[in-house]
């Protein structure tokens, strides 16, 4: 199958009938970037068309399914230079566009979820073409409690959805976690429960409760680098301290941290695609994290930046 565009938060099924979720805005020429999600399986918990699937949710194992009974879709990029999930044009069967799935549920919503999809949709005020659904509503693969993924598109659109989540949030509409569910949230992202960690979830509104069901945001701007303009170096992994110099970039995707008086000589920036770092600080904090320090060269420039996408990378404000 062509694919002309893929970029984050669409998904993608392989002839396998394997889900993948697509990652970025920026994909090699014959194959779309994207990960594991969903997985038939005969005692999944998700049924879509009286066929079974399994959702596939650590990123260890998502790479050890594929490692044994898929290897194709792993290989090493040598763009990013690093090992990642991917599936060639060729495997590909059927795209999932956000922006059309949306328009479908807000015609005629099929159940519950499709329901407060659209009212969340609608309560935003954002024009219903810069937006989209995301997630298992989008491949029809959702259950009863599953969770609102709502993608926003073009930054101007993005920052005035931001500002109407804050405003919804001040009147009422929209709730934060509660307090067991906020520190929930802080285990399954960060491995701890810290009191600051779980304050922290509570405070993010990218995130939270709509009409009891939860809801998550994901903003992404409309630029898009062409594959090998930029080359991406992985180094090292690294622990680093900083103070945030520019939080402007921090509720994208991907989310940017401008930093001075890095702890490791010549970071400037820490940057993450991964929806957890999101509002994870503000300028003026002093943050510790932890992440892979990158060589960025490309565009006449060379520098270096943490990338925080691992399991185990970090972001807290001290």
């Amino acid at each position: 199958m062509k694919v002309n565009r893929a970029r984050e938060g669409d998904f993608l099924e392989t002839v396998e009938g394997l889900i993948f979720d697509v990652k970025g805005v920026c994909h090699p020429p014959d194959r779309v970037i994207s990960f594991l999600r969903y997985i038939p399986d005969i005692n999944g918990e998700r049924k879509r068309d009286e066929k079974s699937y399994r959702k596939v949710y650590d990123l260890g194992e998502r790479f050890r399914v594929l490692r044994e009974q898929f290897p194709q879709y792993v290989y090493v990029d040598p763009v990013f230079n690093r090992e990642l999930q991917g599936v060639c044009h060729s495997d590909i069967s059927r795209m999932y566009n956000p922006e059309r799935r949306l328009k479908q549920i807000l015609e005629t919503p099929q159940n519950k979820t499709e329901e407060k999809v659209a009212s969340l949709a609608e309560v935003l005020g954002i024009p219903v073409e810069r937006m989209g659904v995301s997630g298992s509503v989008l491949v029809g693969l959702d259950a009863v409690d599953s969770d609102l993924d709502i993608m926003v598109y073009g930054e101007e659109w993005c920052r005035q959805a931001y500002a109407v989540l804050k405003r919804l949030r001040e009147d009422g509409v929209l709730q934060p976690l509660d307090a067991k569910g906020a520190q929930e949230k802080a285990l399954f992202r960060w491995g701890s429960d810290d009191e600051v960690l779980v304050e922290l979830e509570r405070e993010k509104v990218m995130h939270g409760l709509f009409e009891g069901r939860e809801y998550f945001f994901r903003f992404l701007k409309a630029e898009e680098v062409p594959y090998g303009d930029v080359v991406y170096r992985p180094l090292h992994k690294t622990s680093i301290t900083a103070q945030v110099a520019d939080d402007s970039q921090t509720i994208f995707t991907p989310c940017v941290y401008e930093v001075t008086g890095c702890s490791v000589t010549g970071v400037a920036r820490l940057i993450s695609v991964r929806g957890r770092f999101c509002e994870q600080a503000s300028r003026g904090d002093s943050v510790a994290a932890r992440g892979t320090l990158e060589k960025v060269e490309g565009r006449g420039n060379v520098f270096l930046q943490i990338v925080m996408q691992d399991s185990d990378d970090f972001l807290i404000p001290e």
